[in-house]
């Protein structure tokens, strides 16, 4: 069978495309499902290199008539096969009928709804083996995290046996809030009237707490994965290759790179820490709110490491470290918005999620380590890929150098 050719400009217009700043050399089908409405494609550069991507005809529901189908057994499509493997909540999610709706179109992944119970979240960017967040939604499954109800994966299955995952399953949390928008829009209410706007310590409480109930379920779900933490140094090699990274892209950075690397120190005193699996990416917008639960979801992980080390048991204080920095980005979000001093609302909201995690084993010197690396993180990603979410890391960084970690007693 002839390979057939995929024109660039299937990709370039994508934020899901991962290669818009690398020369394109071509792209050839690899699989195709559904006559050609489901296609896996290879994505080749010039500079070397190999990606693959999932290509979905939008035009018309597919989802639902191609779970009905996987439902029944493997669907075999021109170079493989596609089939389901179901989780616990696949009976009562299952669809019945084609009716489907995008809820978001702002994202790395493609989101369907189905039948207003049952969510599809389809990869975009493809890489085969196991899968960090199918592998942890699976394992959570049984336990009482603060999770969407899981329903299972497809998978592709390559003729000589190489699985790919191409969508998760899960159950489709109706009127719930996420993002960033809501936050920020809360905290400005709080900035210009203090006394009149929400306290935001119960959410943040929440969030905290949440944050904690999710770590206690993945190190039930992972037992094989406590260890003793031994990586102080390699965690301290990382970080500085972060700060260094941080000070091409952000002046700031560089003038206080000496302050940074000595608080990074911290990070060799990690022996101690238990280990166990993370979310890897946890911040304010992977909060899903309805008035009577808090949920998290998005397990991919950190979106700039390699899918293998996104599977590597690390510190829940990582997640932790995430949050916090995450919260205090919308704070400073908000006081771009209504030009207020954002402090007062980052404090507050600052001590609710420590309150709502409860103990924290570990000195806050290597709470605020890790802080620092993952704000450097942010600095490096902004650059790159949202720039006018760039003032955000900047301020961040900012306010953690100006307020270094309190002393144990």
């Amino acid at each position: 069978m002839p390979v057939k050719e995929i024109h660039e400009s299937a990709f370039q217009s994508q934020r899901w495309f991962a290669g818009k700043r690398r020369a394109f050399a071509a792209a050839v089908e690899a699989d195709a499902f559904l006559d050609g409405r489901l296609v896996l494609a290879d994505v080749s550069y010039a500079d070397g290199g190999e990606e693959r991507y999932l290509l979905i005809d939008e035009g018309a529901p597919l989802w639902g008539a191609l779970l009905r189908a996987l439902a029944r057994g493997p669907v075999q499509g021109r170079a493989g096969a596609l089939t389901l493997r179901a989780g616990p909540a696949f009976r009562w999610l299952q669809p019945d009928s084609a009716r489907e709706s995008t809820p978001s179109t702002d994202q790395s992944n493609t989101l369907v709804a189905l039948d207003d119970r049952l969510l599809v979240k389809a990869y975009r960017r493809l890489h085969a083996g196991p899968h960090p967040e199918v592998e942890l939604c699976a394992a959570l499954a049984t336990t009482t995290a603060p999770v969407p109800a899981y329903a299972g994966a497809i998978w592709h299955v390559a003729p000589d046996g190489t699985e790919t995952a191409i969508a998760l399953l899960q159950e489709l949390v109706l009127g719930a809030e996420s993002g960033w928008e809501a936050p920020i829009l809360r905290a400005v209410d709080w900035l210009r009237a203090p006394v009149a706007a929400a306290d935001p310590s119960d959410e943040y409480r929440a969030a905290g707490a949440a944050a904690a109930s999710l770590h206690a379920a993945l190190a039930h779900a992972f037992p094989g994965a406590a260890a003793v933490a031994e990586t102080g140094p390699a965690w301290e090699a990382d970080a500085l290759a972060l700060l260094d990274a941080a000070t091409r892209v952000e002046p700031y950075t560089a003038a206080v790179a000496g302050t940074v690397r000595e608080r990074l120190a911290a990070l060799r005193d990690a022996a101690g820490l238990p280990l166990t699996r993370i979310h890897g990416d946890l911040h304010v917008a992977q909060l899903l709110r309805t008035a009577d639960q808090l949920l998290i979801v998005d397990f991919e992980g950190d979106p700039t490491r390699p899918l293998a080390d996104r599977r590597r048991p690390d510190t829940p204080l990582r997640d932790l470290a995430c949050l916090l920095r995450s919260v205090d980005h919308v704070g400073h979000a908000a006081a771009r918005r209504c030009s207020l001093d954002p402090e007062p609302w980052i404090a507050r909201a600052t001590a609710a999620v420590l309150e709502g995690y409860g103990a924290v084993e570990a000195s806050p010197a290597l709470l605020h380590a890790l802080e620092l690396a993952k704000e450097c993180q942010e600095l490096v990603y902004a650059a790159s890929v949202v720039p006018e979410w760039l003032y955000a890391p900047r301020a961040g960084l900012r306010r953690l150098i100006a307020n270094p970690p309190t002393p144990e007693s």
